[in-house]
C-alpha cells in the first residue's frame, strides 16, 4: 500500500507540473516573501491556532485555479503564513474548498505541495513537500516530468478540512538543514525559491479535477517561481514540531509495565484524522525470530483521540504481514479504531513467518485501552496468508478479512518455482510473464527458510490450510479466477478457468498435480473446509465490471456479501481465466469488507470460538509446546505467550455465561498432560 500511495501522489503531482505550467495560471503570492522570526514551534495537525501563528502575518492571496476538462478559470482567496527558527521554517495555508476529497478507494483526493529550488533552474534533489488528508511525503525532483520519494522522510506537514466553513487548513514543518541530500540545506538569512501547488479532487478520470498553483511555470520550470526569505535573527526552538505533542508520548510512557514495557517509543504524532486528530505511535520491540534469536521490529499504532487523550475501550483493527500506510490507519482510526501494523520488515510474510506479527499483536492486545473482546485482524495477498495464520494462533478474535491469500504455500512455491530450469526463459520469443518473474526472487528466499521440498509437510504446516480447525472465528475472504499470484486452484477445483496456453511459455501450468508430488500439497479450502462452515458467493464478470460504473459514481467502495448462518463467507470473483499481466485483480475494483468489521464488533464472541483443538493449542502455547516441532521458532517470549493465552481466555469468559460454560465442558476434556493452566486459574475461569 506505500508503493501505491506512492505512485499515487506522484501521479497527482505531474498532473499539478502539466496543468500549472497553464499560461491561464499567472499566480498570486508576491514574488518575493519573507518568513518571520518564529520563537515557539507550532504543532503540526493542520489546526491553525491563531496563538500558535502569531509570529507570522497573514497574507491574504488570490489563487488562480483551473478546472482541467472545462478548461475554466477561477480564483480562490487563500491565506498564507510563514516563519522560521534556527532550525525549522513553517507555513500555514488556508484554501477554501467545498468538498472533502479523501478516498483512496476509489481514488479521489486533495492534494497540496511546496516545492523548492536550490538553484536558478531545478536539478535532481530538490525538495518537494506533499501532503493529502491522513497522507503525508518527502519527495524530490528527479528530472523533468519525474520525482521519488525521498529515502529518508524528514518534516512533517498535516491537512484538515472544516466542513462547516469550506476550508481546507495545511501545516508544513520542514527541517532547514536534516542532513539529507534530497532535502533543502539552508540556514536562517538566506533565500529559498519556491512554487505552491493545490490539488482539488485528484481522480484518474479527472472529471472534477481543479489545479492551483502560487506562481505560474509548473513544478519543472522554476524560473517564474518566488523567493522566500528567512528570517536572520531567530534561534533554535528545540525541534518541538517534529517531535509531536508532549502528552502522547507522557501518555504511552506511562503505560511501560508489564508486557507493554518491552515496547520503546520512537516517535510520537498528532495527525488529521475525519474528526478528532489521530495519535501515532511508531514503536520498536522485541520478538524472536523463525532461528529463535531475539531481534527488534518496528511498528506502528494508530489512535483516535478526544479532548487530547486516547479514550479507552476501542477495538483494534491488526493490518497483517504489510504495513497499511497512514491514509488507511487514519481512514480506519476515525471509525473508532486503534490500528496497529508492523513497519519496515525486510522480508515478506510468507518468508519471515507471522513471529514478529504474532509478538506485536500480543504486545498491542495488552495495551489497557484496547477492548480484547473486539479484535479484527486484515491483510492482502501474503498479508492475507498472515492474517489466516494469526487468527489460528490468536483468541478471541472478532472476525479475520483476509484479501486473495494464498493458503497452500507449498503448492503457491511450487507454482513459481516451475521455470527455475526452464531454458525457454532465454527465449526472447517465449511469451513473457512478467507480473509472475517478480515474485520468483521471494520464493527462493522462501527455500532458504524451509528447505527445497515444496510437497513435504514442513511448507504445508505453514499454510493456513493446515490449520482450518483452530481459525474459528468469523471470516470474510475473497480470491479471483484470473490471480497470477494467487492460483484459485488451491481454492476449489470448481472456480478453475481453461487457460490460453499460447500466451504462457510452453509447459506452463497452474495444474497442482504436475506441480505437487503429495495429496497435501494438492489439497484445497473446499475440500478441507466442512460445508457446515461456509458459503460461497460467486460474481461473474459481467456483475464485476458494473462495479467499476457503480464505484466510480457513488464514490463508494463495493461491499462483499456475508454469510448470515456460516462461519467463513467467501466470494468467487469469476474474472475469467488468468493472463500474463494480471495480478490479483484483473478489475481493480475497490472491494470493501468494511460492513463485515462493522458488524462482527457489534456482536457478541460465539461460544463456537473455543472448540477442543482451539483450546488445546492455547494450552500448548502456553506450556511452551511448539506446533510443528522442527529446526524454525514459532513462540513468542515465554511470559508473553502464557500472558495471551490467560487474557484471551478471561476476555471469552467474561462475554457470556454460555461461554463460561463452553470453556468449563471443554477443559475438563482436555487430556491430563495438556492441562497446564494453574488451578486457581481455572477456578476463576469456571466462576
Amino acid at each position: 500500500m506505500q508503493r501505491q500511495i506512492s505512485i499515487l501522489t506522484g501521479l497527482a503531482l505531474l498532473i499539478v507540473q502539466e496543468l500549472t505550467s497553464s499560461p491561464l495560471l499567472a499566480g498570486g503570492l508576491p514574488k518575493s516573501m519573507t518568513a518571520f522570526p518564529c520563537r515557539v514551534a507550532p504543532t503540526i495537525d493542520g489546526k491553525i491556532d491563531p496563538a500558535e501563528w502569531k509570529d507570522a502575518p497573514l497574507i491574504e492571496f488570490d489563487m488562480s485555479v483551473l478546472h482541467f476538462k472545462s478548461q475554466k478559470l477561477t480564483s480562490r482567496t487563500c491565506q498564507w503564513r510563514a516563519m522560521n527558527s534556527a532550525n525549522g521554517l513553517y507555513v500555514a495555508l488556508q484554501v477554501p474548498d467545498a468538498t472533502l476529497n479523501q478516498s483512496l478507494s476509489p481514488l479521489d483526493f486533495d492534494l497540496a505541495t511546496l516545492s523548492f529550488c536550490r538553484g536558478e533552474k531545478l536539478a535532481a534533489g530538490d525538495d518537494r513537500k506533499s501532503v493529502a488528508p491522513g497522507i503525508y511525503r518527502d519527495k524530490h525532483f528527479t528530472m523533468p516530468g519525474k520525482e521519488a520519494d525521498d529515502k529518508q522522510a524528514d518534516g512533517k506537514a498535516a491537512m484538515r478540512h472544516d466542513k462547516a466553513s469550506g476550508i481546507y487548513s495545511i501545516e508544513w514543518a520542514i527541517p532547514l538543514d536534516s542532513k539529507d541530500p534530497e532535502d533543502i540545506a539552508t540556514k536562517p538569512g538566506s533565500t529559498l525559491r519556491f512554487n505552491l501547488a493545490y490539488i482539488d479532487s485528484f481522480t484518474l478520470e479527472l472529471k472534477e479535477t481543479q489545479i492551483g498553483s502560487a506562481y505560474a511555470g509548473g513544478l519543472d520550470q522554476a524560473a517564474e517561481w518566488g523567493t522566500l526569505q528567512l528570517s536572520a535573527d531567530v534561534k533554535d526552538d528545540g525541534g518541538a514540531a517534529f517531535q509531536g505533542p508532549t502528552w502522547v508520548r507522557k501518555y504511552f510512557d506511562s503505560l511501560a509495565t508489564g508486557a507493554v514495557k518491552r515496547m520503546r517509543i520512537v516517535e510520537a504524532q498528532l495527525i488529521p484524522g475525519l474528526g478528532q486528530p489521530v495519535a501515532k505511535l511508531q514503536i520498536e520491540y522485541a520478538y524472536r525470530n523463525p532461528l529463535g534469536q531475539v531481534v527488534t521490529g518496528k511498528a506502528k499504532i494508530y489512535c483516535p483521540t478526544q479532548d487530547d487523550q486516547i479514550p479507552s475501550g476501542l477495538p483494534l483493527f491488526y493490518s497483517a504481514g504489510y504495513e497499511l500506510d497512514d491514509g488507511n490507519a487514519v481512514l480506519q482510526a476515525s471509525r473508532g479504531f486503534a490500528v496497529a501494523t508492523p513497519q519496515a520488515l525486510e522480508a515478506n510474510p510468507l518468508v519471515r513467518t507471522i513471529n514478529p506479527d504474532a509478538a506485536l499483536l500480543h504486545l498491542v492486545r495488552a495495551l489497557p485501552f484496547i477492548d480484547d473482546s473486539k479484535v479484527i485482524i486484515g491483510g492482502g495477498s501474503a498479508g492475507g496468508y498472515a492474517t489466516l495464520l494469526l487468527a489460528a494462533e490468536t483468541f478471541p478474535i472478532s472476525g479475520a478479512v483476509p484479501s486473495v491469500p494464498p493458503i497452500n504455500w507449498g503448492y503457491n512455491a511450487a507454482y513459481f518455482l516451475q521455470r527455475e530450469q526452464d531454458e525457454s526463459r532465454k527465449d526472447p520469443k517465449t511469451p513473457a510473464t512478467p507480473v509472475f518473474d517478480v515474485i520468483i526472487p521471494i520464493v527462493r528466499q522462501g527455500i532458504g527458510l524451509y528447505g527445497g521440498q515444496t510437497s513435504d509437510e514442513t511448507y504445508f504446516r505453514h499454510s493456513p490450510l493446515a490449520h482450518l480447525n483452530t481459525i474459528t472465528c468469523p471470516v470474510s475472504v475473497y480470491w479471483t479466477t484470473a490471480d497470477m499470484l494467487v492460483p484459485i486452484d488451491q481454492v476449489g477445483k470448481t472456480y478453475v478457468r481453461p487457460v490460453d496456453a499460447a500466451q504462457f511459455p510452453p509447459g506452463f501450468t497452474f495444474d497442482p498435480s504436475k506441480l505437487t508430488t503429495t495429496p497435501i500439497g494438492r489439497s484445497t479450502l473446499i475440500e478441507l473446509l466442512p460445508e457446515t462452515e461456509y458459503e460461497v458467493f460467486v460474481f461473474d464478470e459481467s456483475f464485476v465490471k458494473d462495479q467499476i460504473v457503480k464505484t466510480a459514481t457513488t464514490k463508494q467502495p463495493a461491499e462483499l456479501p456475508i454469510s448470515l448462518t456460516k462461519r467463513w463467507s467467501i466470494t468467487i470473483l469469476d474474472e475469467g481465466a488468468p493472463e500474463p499481466k494480471v495480478g490479483h485483480l484483473k478489475h481493480p475494483i475497490p472491494w470493501s469488507q468494511q460492513a463485515f468489521v462493522q458488524k462482527m464488533v457489534a456482536t457478541e464472541l460465539a461460544p463456537g470460538q473455543l472448540t477442543l483443538p482451539k483450546l488445546e493449542r492455547l494450552l500448548d502455547r502456553y506450556a511452551g509446546r511448539e506446533w510443528l516441532p522442527t529446526k524454525l521458532k514459532h513462540l513468542d517470549d515465554p511470559t508473553l505467550e502464557q500472558a495471551d493465552v490467560i487474557r484471551g481466555l478471561r476476555t471469552f469468559v467474561k462475554s457470556g455465561v454460555r461461554q463460561k460454560q463452553q470453556f468449563k465442558q471443554l477443559y475438563a476434556k482436555v487430556a491430563k498432560d495438556r492441562r497446564v493452566l494453574p488451578d486457581s486459574l481455572v477456578q476463576e475461569l469456571g466462576k
